[in-house]
């Protein structure tokens, strides 16, 4: 893959370190890579493609078909693209109900609510577990000295 890699380089008519600048690596990295004293991480490959999104996938990993994506004719629009024949779905239509500010500022008021609020004024925090991704834990419980209002 390496071998790949500095055809991509020489293609490009870059440097290693403009290469590795415009993938958004270090250096070392790409160095490491060329002089094969590291192999190219999944990271590596992610950062070239969504780079150069020309270079044909199969061919970097695998070694097959073409260094270039062939290109089947069709065009290819952004996501965001709007043609002319679009543009009345993003007209605003003059028949739409307006919705009144009112409609949607109503608070609630529930009993369950109320209710759930009265029941934790009566609770206390007996113990707080913290879990970290490293698999280890850390407890933390309140000393009895310290009293926290919960209104």
């Amino acid at each position: 893959m390496k071998e790949r890699i500095a055809q991509i380089i020489t293609h490009e008519q870059l440097t290693s370190g403009k290469f590795a600048l415009a993938i958004g690596t270090q250096a070392s990295v790409i160095s490491h890579i060329l002089n094969g004293r590291n192999k190219p991480s999944m990271e590596i490959i992610q950062k070239i493609l969504s780079a150069y999104p020309s270079i044909n996938p199969d061919w970097l990993v695998l070694g097959r078909g073409s260094m270039m994506r062939q290109t089947n004719g069709l065009e290819q629009t952004s996501l965001f693209d709007i043609s002319e024949k679009d543009s009345s779905l993003t007209s605003v239509n003059p028949q739409t109900k307006s919705i009144k500010k009112e409609d949607h500022l109503k608070p609630i008021t529930s009993t369950s609510n109320i209710q759930s609020i009265e029941s934790l004024k009566n609770k206390k925090v007996s113990k707080i577990t913290v879990y970290y991704s490293d698999m280890t834990f850390e407890e933390f419980v309140p000393s009895t000295t310290t009293q926290f209002q919960t209104d």
